[in-house]
């Protein structure tokens, strides 16, 4: 049984995972290695008012370590970001992980990996573990105007915490999943509050409640309760996700439901007709907010359709009117193509991971890529999700890279690659299951140049831990490399 040298980069809830299964799979020859000071990836990153998980707390969270008391069904980010350091600690670890510390290029070089970090060393490795996410590279326009502005100017992902927006006009530029849990907090404090929106998003109720210290209490007494609520939630997300898969026209209930809530919630038409989405239900993103509708009908907030022309010394201007600001807040999103941008992967051809996806990003089962021996990819390509929870997706991606590391160390080979036959034979498979979802005939940041969807998992939750239980021998070749 031979010692395979393992490096993971990253350390959100990708990397910790992994990190987590191989050591407890018997592995201890593990270097991880974050960029930021601390782990938790985008939770430690995003720390701006209100920012909470839109995912229910019991599957947002592994199956393994789910003796937490939440304090409620939506947790917020500090909290998430707090259970994530008590896993690196429970599981111990802490000393296997490399905060500070960039991957700025990994290289195969017939047996290994060289990795060269941002210290100026140069590591090597037998297997290379790719968790940096689609989260966290943030996405800031490049607004005509904008060194000019006089003001601060910052997004989400990086909010500053050193500026007071009370007494002051801030401008929102975005209305997606960040924008409508920060917008709800800056109305309540800021003098006027400006939200500048392109296309108006599908804002849903949130079942949200506080968890109390009884019911913690029960869980511990009765674990089974706990384990029964997650997979509720997990059953019910699943049968959302078969609409989005296999019947989209169903739907249309949510539309419905969605007209209803605006309403109820919003009393001016006016109002309410720019806050109507153009696109069908489930093409974006559904996002979920208890206070969004209310905040914007607030006499201090106004909402703005119009497209953004430029920013000069004061603020934000449109082609109808000019908009001073105090403070710009891009709550704009992530730039999630192209995918890993921040290392530069070179494989056994000496081609960049970038170039081979220069045509069209795609991954074994968001896994594997030819040409790319013993590396493997966490929330890559198509593992996305419209519905249910990514967690369960990370889990089943962690066993199967887990199984194709124990092949390596029980086996004579010392290279484990996806065959290109297997690879294509995915692909072709998952563009013929695109065209019943919900996703086909879309044109959103999911879809590439070419107009096809590099990022959602088109089949259940289920089917994908189905896939990925195993390595199969069929799909992968093993074989000792020429040195």
């Amino acid at each position: 049984m031979r010692n395979v040298r393992i490096a993971i980069v990253g350390a959100g809830f990708s990397g910790i995972a992994a990190a987590l299964k191989l050591r407890a799979a018997g592995h201890h020859d593990i270097a991880v290695y974050e960029r930021a000071a601390d782990v938790g990836g985008t939770w430690l990153a995003n720390t701006y008012p209100g920012v909470a998980c839109d995912a229910p707390s019991h599957v947002y969270s592994y199956s393994f370590l789910q003796d937490v008391d939440w304090s409620r069904r939506f947790a917020p980010g500090a909290e998430i970001h707090a259970y994530l350091r008590r896993c690196v600690n429970e599981g111990r670890i802490a000393d296997l992980i490399h905060t500070g510390i960039e991957v700025r290029g990994a290289t195969w070089s017939g047996g290994e990996w060289s990795i060269e970090l941002s210290d100026g060393r140069t590591m090597h490795a037998d297997v290379v573990i790719c968790a940096v996410g689609q989260l966290s590279e943030p996405a800031v326009p490049q607004l005509t105007g904008l060194s000019r502005f006089r003001g601060a100017s910052f997004h989400t992902a990086q909010w500053r915490h050193d500026i007071d927006v009370a007494d002051k006009h801030v401008a929102v530029v975005g209305t997606g999943a960040s924008a409508i849990q920060v917008i709800p907090e800056l109305a309540a404090r800021a003098k006027h509050l400006t939200v500048h929106q392109r296309s108006a998003p599908y804002v849903l109720k949130k079942p949200d409640a506080p968890y109390s210290a009884r019911l913690h209490r029960l869980y511990r007494r009765l674990p089974i309760l706990r384990t029964a609520a997650r997979q509720s939630i997990w059953l019910y997300l699943e049968l959302i996700t078969l609409a989005y898969d296999r019947w989209p026209s169903a739907l249309k209930v949510l539309e419905r439901y969605h007209a209803r809530i605006l309403r109820h919630e919003v009393a001016d038409p006016k109002l309410r007709e720019r806050l109507t989405p153009r696109f069908g239900i489930g093409c974006k993103r559904i996002l979920i907010s208890n206070d969004y509708y209310a905040a914007l009908s607030r006499a201090n907030v106004t909402l703005v359709t119009d497209p953004i022309e430029e920013v000069d010394e004061r603020g934000i201007r449109t082609a109808a009117a000019d908009h001073p600001s105090d403070v710009i807040v891009f709550a704009t999103g992530f730039r999630t193509s192209p995918f890993i941008s921040s290392v530069t992967i070179r494989g056994r051809s000496g081609t960049s991971l970038a170039d081979s996806w220069a045509e069209r990003a795609g991954a074994y089962l968001g896994i594997a890529v030819p040409d790319f021996p013993n590396m493997f990819l966490m929330y890559g390509p198509n593992t996305n999700l419209g519905s249910g929870s990514i967690i369960h997706m990370l889990e089943s991606q962690v066993g199967h890279i887990v199984d194709a590391v124990n092949q390596l160390r029980h086996d004579r080979s010392d290279v484990i690659e996806i065959t290109e036959a297997a690879f294509r034979g995915f692909l072709d498979d998952l563009e013929h299951r695109q065209r019943t979802s919900v996703w086909a005939g879309c044109r959103t940041w999911y879809h590439d140049r070419f107009g096809r969807d590099t990022h959602n998992w088109p089949w259940l939750t289920s089917t994908y831990r189905r896939r990925t239980r195993h390595v199969r021998a069929a799909d992968y070749a093993l074989d000792r490399p020429v040195r």
